[in-house]
């Protein structure tokens, strides 16, 4: 998959040149020409926070051309990594992690996964506190069809798509239709961003 950093700082695109010329990247700095090449196939984006200036509005227009952002912040933390990946990112991480880390980033990114520093990872374990009053839940989940909340409540279980297809009796292929409905009427676009829906 095709990689464009876009990046004004000088020193950061030095850093890129050296750290990814084993990959297949260019470097952007003006975003028409990251939009134009966003549209054209799909790509890895790698891209710093400041870059955006805090207008989140630039990163959901990238991820509805189906880009996989990779999003770095000086100082990442957790509110604004939560509010990144309802957007749709696929990597949070610091600017500055070690090159084997970025590394190990773009190949999770590229492989489909989503890859989040690992202190965002500790917080979220440590906030998800799921509500235990089944109306509670229902209330949230009204929303969906009776299929879908048995599906969307044994995802908040955190069972697997193979767990979920055992226990309920229909394929995996169908838990995955489902949870593409469920993400789709919260507004999400992963397990992720649903389960943080629910925490505390």
């Amino acid at each position: 998959m095709k990689i464009i950093v876009y990046c004004k700082d000088l020193s950061l695109i030095d850093r890129y040149e050296k750290l990814l010329n084993t990959y297949n990247f260019i470097i952007i700095s003006e975003y028409e020409s990251l939009y134009l090449e966003a549209e054209k196939e799909s790509v890895i984006i790698i891209m710093n926070i400041d870059e955006c200036e805090n207008d989140f509005s630039l990163l959901s227009s990238l991820v509805e051309q189906n880009a996989y952002l990779m999003v770095l912040d000086s100082i990442p933390n957790y509110e604004v990594g939560k509010q990144l990946i309802f957007l749709g990112i696929r990597c949070y991480g610091n600017l500055m992690m070690d090159d084997i880390h970025l590394k190990e980033a773009i190949n999770s990114v590229s492989d489909g996964n989503i890859w989040l520093y690992p202190e965002f990872i500790n917080e979220t374990v440590q906030r998800m506190r799921y509500e235990t009053n089944p109306n509670a839940i229902d209330e949230k989940l009204k929303l969906l069809s009776n299929r879908e909340k048995e599906v969307a409540i044994l995802v908040l279980k955190k069972l697997s798509y193979l767990e979920i297809s055992e226990q309920l009796n229909i394929t995996i292929r169908t838990v995955k239709a489902h949870t593409k409905s469920i993400y789709e009427k919260f507004n999400v676009s992963n397990r992720l961003a649903f389960l943080l829906l629910f925490n505390r």
